[in-house]
Formats: C-alpha cells, sequence, structure tokens
C-alpha cells in the first residue's frame, strides 16, 4: 500500500470498479445450459439406465465419493449416499428430470436441419411420364 493511502489494494484480477471481467460469467454458463439432455436422456431409458448406472459407478479415487452415488438425469457425482438422497429431492433435480422424461430431445439432425444443414431439396421430382414443355 502506498503510503497517505487509505483502504486496501485491489489486484487486476478481481471484481473491482474498473474489472468487468467478472460479469461474463453468468453468460458463459447460460450458453451450455441444455448441452448434454440429449446424452441424458438416452440414458435414462428404462433399458440402459441399469447399464449406465453400472457403468458410471465404478470406483475412481479422482472423483467425488469414489464415484459411488451417481445422479444420471443431472449428471452429477455426490460424495454419499446421504449427499445423493438430498439432491433427488431437491427442486432442481426433480425439474431437469421432468423435463428430461417429457420433452422431446432436440437432436443433432433437428440441430442441422434448423442451422439450414438439413437434407438435399432438389425440389420436383418429375415422372417418365410427365412431358416437359
Amino acid at each position: 500500500m502506498a503510503p497517505g493511502r487509505g483502504g486496501r489494494k485491489v489486484g487486476n484480477g478481481g471484481k473491482n470498479r474498473k474489472n468487468k471481467d467478472h460479469r461474463q460469467s453468468g453468460l458463459k454458463q447460460r450458453a451450455n445450459k441444455g448441452r448434454w439432455d440429449d446424452i441424458c436422456a438416452r440414458q435414462l431409458r428404462p433399458d440402459l439406465i441399469n447399464k449406465v448406472l453400472a457403468e458410471k459407478t465404478k470406483p475412481d479415487p479422482d472423483l467425488p465419493g469414489l464415484g459411488q452415488h451417481y445422479c444420471v438425469a443431472c449428471s452429477k457425482y455426490c460424495i454419499s449416499a446421504n449427499a445423493l438422497e438430498e439432491h433427488m429431492r431437491t427442486s432442481k433435480h426433480r425439474r431437469r428430470l421432468k423435463t428430461l422424461s417429457t420433452e422431446k430431445i432436440y437432436d443433432h439432425k433437428e440441430a442441422n436441419a434448423g442451422a439450414g444443414r438439413g437434407g438435399v431439396d432438389n425440389g420436383l421430382e418429375l415422372r417418365e411420364d410427365m412431358a416437359l414443355g
């Protein structure tokens, strides 16, 4: 701190009135909001959920709770069975589960069609019995 100067010194990376970079974090988080919904919805199907849980709950020392407690709908690992049960009772989890089970999945085919990269449309097909002009 410089002599005669009051207050604390704030570095360039923090939240100060000159630095507005911290405001961008909300926009970045919202951009990927529904990014993995197609994968999660596919994993929630009754015929696949047991296989997915068996694969995701293999012991792994790098994951929380050794990877033993996994929520398929939220793609989230919890540290204990109690924490997983608490997570299952949250409104955020229930809302996501309802969304994934009721709404139609936005898949790659639909995304490509929305971006104008759909199937080729060559117009009306001409039949042989139709004479041109």
